[in-house]
């Protein structure tokens, strides 16, 4: 396998050295054609090593929390697109004998009811088919009515991927959605239990600044959403009688936005750390201070006493910064804000204060105890952000407070002795041989067990600080 891409490598090489000038428009055409037909066998080829490595928990073994998460920091990609590839990956099983029974029970990352996909995995390896028209179809299928025999379910596959040698994806898929009307025959409470199992809800950033919400809901719930925000959505005419600006999409989102406000300034959500459920926003002392137009210097502030401010709770945090441009707020979930926006979120907010060095690693709180403080909790945050295990973006909110020399063994609950980790990646190092260090600077850093790394290189979490890349005065 590693000589033949090393060979198809090396013809890539020619071919881009190759001149196109002096192709005919004949041969131009064609060999646009090729190129996508090679690209659609190389994803053929590429999805069935993922599958190779999902069935044997690579991921896991190598620490990360599954096949996903390990390709996504792997192959730097987004977190749908690498779920997207793991699903499709397990179900067109390329390679695979394409006779006999189908057991996704047999790969713990196969979703029940899989449908098997052989068409689609043999037209996606010859290039007939896109990766697009793969993933469309595999939407079909998951969407296909219960109780079909195993054989109407062949032939539904069948008919999409000849549909897909045919048409393009968008097209493909209005077919599809067709096939699932004609094969539909489920009564009301069949249609209504298979909508309540497919409900989900995602949140994914956009990198713009921005996060897209998607997701679907059963109508039962969607109706108890709606009832909730329409009270706080309808226009709001302003003080002269004008018409309210926002569109009804943007105030379907202001009203979501409000709601959750609600229920976190009510205290009726459950606690996690010690601190009720708030906004959290990390920021300098300075940008508390500086006012709109300021240098970053105004307000009297001292640099390394970082302020946190909090909506609707306690527990805010603050890490170290200053500088001049003003560096900006980061909230909880991560991502920056503007100096503006911290002013405004602190107008009505609980500030606490974390004092630390310029490396923003907190002066040591420790205190007798086994459990950390919500002092040192909120120290914790503006120092590791979150998970601080190399390639693990989950947020501070999921995380635990692992003592890196057991209390057991007479570590103490100080800082220097304490680094935020997930749940996964909490079993990770208790039990497949990670270790935690404490670098020269205040930042915990992971050495991989001699399996993973013989060199035992330090590795680091390597989201990024926004405090450190305040653009040059």
């Amino acid at each position: 396998m590693v000589a033949a891409l090393d060979a198809v490598g090396d013809a890539l090489d020619a071919a881009t050295a190759a001149d196109v000038w002096s192709l005919s428009d004949d041969d131009l055409a064609a060999t646009i054609v090729a190129c996508e037909q090679l690209a659609a066998r190389q994803a053929a080829v590429s999805l069935r090593l993922v599958r190779e490595a999902d069935a044997r928990d690579l991921g896991r073994r190598l620490g990360a929390t599954s096949t996903t998460a390990w390709i996504r920091h792997r192959l730097r990609l987004r977190p749908g697109e690498a779920k997207t590839r793991v699903d499709l990956a397990n179900r067109l099983r390329i390679g695979d004998p394409v006779d006999g029974p189908v057991d996704f029970a047999a790969n713990v990352a196969s979703t029940a009811g899989g449908r098997s996909m052989p068409a689609t995995a043999a037209a996606l390896a010859e290039g007939a088919v896109s990766v697009d028209h793969a993933s469309v179809i595999a939407r079909t299928m998951v969407e296909l009515p219960g109780g079909l025999s195993t054989e109407q379910e062949h032939i539904a596959e069948t008919h999409l991927a000849g549909w897909a040698r045919q048409h393009d994806p968008v097209t493909v898929g209005r077919l599809g959605r067709h096939l699932i009307h004609a094969l539909d025959t489920d009564t009301l409470e069949d249609r209504e239990q298979r909508a309540y199992q497919r409900r989900e809800l995602r949140l994914s950033e956009a990198g713009d600044g921005s996060t897209r919400l998607s997701g679907r809901l059963d109508a039962e719930s969607a109706a108890m959403l709606r009832a909730a925000l329409d009270p706080l959505a309808g226009p709001c005419p302003g003080p002269d009688g004008e018409r309210d600006p926002r569109t009804a999409g943007q105030r379907t989102a202001d009203a979501l936005v409000e709601l959750a406000r609600r229920a976190n300034d009510h205290g009726t959500l459950p606690a996690g750390h010690g601190v009720r459920p708030h906004l959290a926003v990390i920021v300098s002392l300075e940008t508390l201070l500086t006012r709109a137009g300021d240098n970053g210097t105004g307000g009297g502030g001292r640099s390394g006493s970082p302020a946190g401010g909090s909506s609707g709770g306690a527990g805010a945090l603050g890490s170290g910064g200053g500088g001049t441009p003003t560096a900006p707020g980061e909230l909880g979930w991560g991502g920056p804000i503007s100096a503006e926006a911290v002013r405004r979120i602190g107008c009505d907010a609980a500030i606490s204060r974390v004092i630390t060095d310029s490396a923003s690693v907190p002066l040591d709180i420790g205190r007798e105890s086994r459990t950390v403080t919500a002092g040192q909790w909120a120290a914790l945050v503006a120092r590791d952000r979150g998970c601080a295990f190399p390639g693990c973006t989950r947020p501070a909110e999921w995380c635990i407070a692992h003592h890196i020399i057991h209390w057991a063994d007479g570590g103490p609950t100080d800082l220097d002795n304490l680094v935020l980790l997930c749940g996964h990646h909490h079993r990770v190092v208790h039990h497949h041989g990670w270790q935690v260090i404490m670098a020269v600077d205040g930042h915990p850093a992971f050495i991989a067990p001699p399996w993973v790394d013989p060199d035992h290189t330090p590795r680091r979490n390597t989201r990024p600080r926004y405090e450190q890349h305040n653009p040059a005065p």
